[in-house]
């Protein structure tokens, strides 16, 4: 299928902590990149292809702030100029590499992909409350051998739940209610929906604490942030008023037009210092993405996506529709061609609630 994914936008290239001393390889929006972090600490992303003969320089090695190319000592500077050639005394005359923008934003590291120029003055999306000491949070990273768009709509049609994780939802529970709220704008979409008052599940109670014999109010929520971001929140109301929220952000990057890195990073406001708790939520989310991934990766060998968008259509297919209007925007105007904006979305059911912020400490 014809790539589908806007180029200039953000996407995550790796964690802080994959990039070292030694380059990274990676595949990201069908562009073979290297990723190095220089003596001085600043990370660098160039195209993975010496310009002598094209070997991958991932397969090279790090000199101070230079990299070498582990196949004629070709040596490149931070701004992807060749500076020394071991075989010959004199440089070609504008030998280089493409060098990609990158920032390094903890626990993340960001590259653009699209026309250099057009990444000035724009910021990837602010996750602040990743490191908000209010918030405790764990990471993990895995792929899944599908569109990015089938993970982005998987995650923003969450009425499938009751079904694929039948054990994690209250048993009371037989389906998802309506959204409450879809609200709009240009790059995002956010929905919300309540649920009915339930006794806790088994992952709900150990993580919390709470009575498992109390009946509790439940809020999901989540947002397509931008192309290359999604968030979700699973928040329980305790009898005094307290709220245990736990979100799952999901950095979604895509690699070809059928595979996807996925960069989750999972926090929750309550237990703030259990490692048990800790390893608990880690083990169950990991076993959701392992179902999560088992389906979609069915999905795309069956029917790909454009089988997938070319289904019919669900009331809660609502969000997952705005965010897929959202993107067409951005292909039209990076292919030149004028499209519509995404219209606002009404507001379904009596009660307007808007997703919880994770960045405002409850």
């Amino acid at each position: 299928m014809k790539p589908n994914y806007p180029t200039k936008c953000w996407y995550v290239a790796a964690t802080c902590d994959e990039i070292t001393a030694s380059p990274l390889g990676r595949r990201l929006l069908g562009e073979d990149v290297v990723l190095w972090r220089a003596a001085g600490g600043g990370v660098t992303a160039f195209e993975n292809r010496c310009a002598h003969r094209a070997f991958p320089l991932s397969h090279g090695s790090v000199d101070g702030d230079r990299l070498v190319c582990g196949y004629h000592g070709c040596t490149y500077d931070t701004d992807g100029k060749c500076v020394s050639t071991p075989t010959q005394p004199q440089v070609p005359t504008g030998m280089s590499v493409p060098v990609f923008p990158v920032l390094e934003e903890p626990p993340f590291v960001w590259i653009w992909l699209g026309p250099p120029a057009a990444s000035a003055g724009s910021q990837p999306p602010n996750m602040a409350w990743v490191n908000d000491p209010a918030w405790s949070t764990f990471s993990s990273a895995w792929q899944v051998n599908a569109n990015y768009m089938m993970i982005h709509e998987h995650y923003l049609d969450f009425s499938y739940a009751p079904i694929l994780h039948r054990r994690d939802v209250p048993s009371e529970i037989a389906s998802m209610p309506a959204f409450n709220d879809v609200e709009v704008t240009e790059t995002s979409v956010s929905y919300s929906r309540l649920l009915p008052d339930a006794q806790l599940t088994d992952w709900e109670a150990a993580a919390t604490g709470l009575d498992r014999r109390v009946r509790y109010k439940r809020c999901e929520s989540g947002t397509f942030v931008s192309p290359a971001v999604h968030r979700q929140y699973w928040q329980i109301t305790a009898a005094n008023g307290d709220l245990y929220t736990t979100t799952r952000t999901h950095a979604i990057t895509p690699e070809t037009e059928a595979s996807t890195h996925v960069f989750m990073q999972g926090s929750r406001n309550y237990a703030l210092d259990s490692d048990a708790v800790r390893s608990g939520l880690s083990s169950f989310l990991a076993e959701v993405a392992r179902r999560d991934t088992g389906i979609l990766e069915m999905a795309s060998d069956h029917s790909g996506y454009d089988g997938w968008r070319g289904g019919v259509e669900f009331q809660a297919d609502a969000a997952a529709l705005r965010a897929r209007r959202i993107v067409g925007v951005m292909l039209a105007k990076e292919a030149g061609r004028s499209a519509m904006r995404p219209a606002p979305a009404p507001t379904n059911g009596r009660n307007s609630l808007r997703p919880v912020d994770p960045s405002v400490a409850e």
